[in-house]
């Protein structure tokens, strides 16, 4: 009695550990992967003749989809910072430039209505005007007109918008799938 409450118990811990994991891709930070690597802990101390058991293949799909969580988020502002015509530096900056934001829009964030929709909204819109900021510096210091690192700016913003929205997908497949293969 006291082992299945105890169990139950480290259940509900390790949800909680995905949701806080799925939350840190809202920051920027590699959330999918903590999850993949919390999960394969999970693998690693249950028993494999448990119903509570995650199999390799689920872990193998959870790379997979962390790994192209990861080409969108950087590559979707990379890839529109090139495009509008930036330079390297301007599609490095926006990277830079949209973690600092993330971060930021975070804390910022959390007095908006609800609090964890805030922290959404605060940090998704902070790394993608964070991005805009880092491209636009990165193209002025490469000394560039103004209304040309604007572009490269807006294009970074759009490219960090779309991309931080299909990690946060991928990741909310990677938490959702996981749970149901808990519990069914």
């Amino acid at each position: 009695m006291i082992f299945s409450i105890l169990f139950y118990c480290v259940v509900v811990l390790f949800v909680l550990t995905l949701a806080v994991c799925w939350c840190t891709n809202l920051f920027g930070l590699p959330g999918n992967w903590m999850m993949l690597v919390a999960c394969i802990c999970w693998f690693w101390f249950v028993d494999p003749e448990s119903r509570w058991h995650i199999d390799w293949q689920l872990l193998a799909l959870f790379v997979v989809l962390a790994g192209i969580g990861e080409l969108i988020e950087f590559g979707a502002s990379v890839m529109g910072t090139q495009r509008a015509g930036g330079s390297r530096r301007a599609a490095i900056w926006s990277v830079v430039g949209s973690v600092v934001g993330g971060i930021m829009g975070g804390l910022f964030g959390l007095p908006i209505a609800i609090p964890l929709v805030g922290m959404i909204i605060g940090s998704v819109l902070f790394a993608s005007l964070g991005a805009m900021v880092g491209a636009m510096l990165g193209e002025n210091s490469q000394g560039s007109e103004f209304n040309k690192s604007v572009k490269v700016g807006g294009a970074a913003f759009a490219g960090r918008f779309v991309g931080t929205v299909g990690k946060i997908a991928l990741g909310s497949a990677i938490l959702v799938i996981s749970i149901f293969a808990l519990f069914f």
